[in-house]
């Protein structure tokens, strides 16, 4: 039976963290370990009491890019699932449906979405294929809804540290400019909470811009709009339709 590693970065959130975690031990096939990054202080805290699978990593403040990758360096899973701190999978077999696309062969595995606001908001439906030649143009895959085979970074190195607002748009370029085998689980299996401290401010903008133009140089692709998952799921700003949740 393939092994889970999920992998939660966090920085000062214990309002999401638990939520986030226990969403991962519910799911019907067992990750054989949470391993929480914890970029801040308190995580230990948080969680005490959550079984031994639960291990915490102190990241030392560095920054998001480099606890995603010391999870990653710790991992002794056969495959990488991501979560966000805020984030919580909404589907209790997604790993088990994820296991499945596995074991037919898929290299890495994507899932569906829901936008949900603190606000009271009404939520929104992300959901979208993603290819080499869609990726070259917009990112429309979630994070928190991505597992891999840990093997992947044994062939294409780790993350790339100098474009930490587009690290994961990087990852999945190469990935998919690698051959590997993209599978999308086209069904809603995280919740990604939308609130004021994961909004992009408009002091942001110009890093934002920048990273993003390095990441067009870096992969050869022409200029990007600047736009992020909210503006793709509420404007359809993605050259593509949503699939139907």
């Amino acid at each position: 039976m393939l092994s889970f590693s999920v992998i939660i970065p966090t920085r000062n959130r214990p309002q999401y963290l638990r939520g986030a975690v226990e969403s991962a031990l519910a799911q019907s096939h067992p990750p054989h370990e949470v391993l929480v990054v914890d970029d801040g202080k308190g995580a230990a805290q948080t969680l005490h009491g959550l079984p031994p699978v639960v291990k915490v990593l102190d990241n030392h403040e560095r920054g998001p890019v480099a606890a995603r990758i010391l999870g990653v360096e710790r991992a002794e899973g056969d495959v990488i699932a991501f979560l966000d701190d805020d984030d919580w999978w909404t589907d209790r077999d997604y790993l088990t449906k994820a296991a499945a696309i596995f074991e037919q062969g898929a290299d890495f595995c994507f899932g569906d979405g829901t936008l949900v606001f603190d606000d009271g908001r009404p939520p929104l439906p992300f959901a979208y294929d993603a290819n080499a030649d869609t990726l070259a143009r917009d990112n429309t895959i979630l994070i928190s809804a991505v597992c891999y085979r840990l093997a992947l970074h044994e062939r294409l190195g780790t993350f790339d540290a100098s474009l930490p607002f587009y690290w994961d748009w990087d990852w999945y370029l190469r990935v998919v400019r690698s051959g590997a085998v993209l599978v999308h689980l086209a069904e809603p299996v995280v919740a990604i909470r939308v609130h004021a401290q994961n909004m992009s401010g408009a002091d942001q903008e110009a890093m934002r811009r920048d990273n993003l133009a390095g990441l067009a140089r870096k992969h050869g692709l022409p200029p990007i709009p600047l736009k992020n998952h909210l503006d793709i799921a509420a404007d359809g700003t993605a050259d593509q339709k949503p699939s139907k949740l």
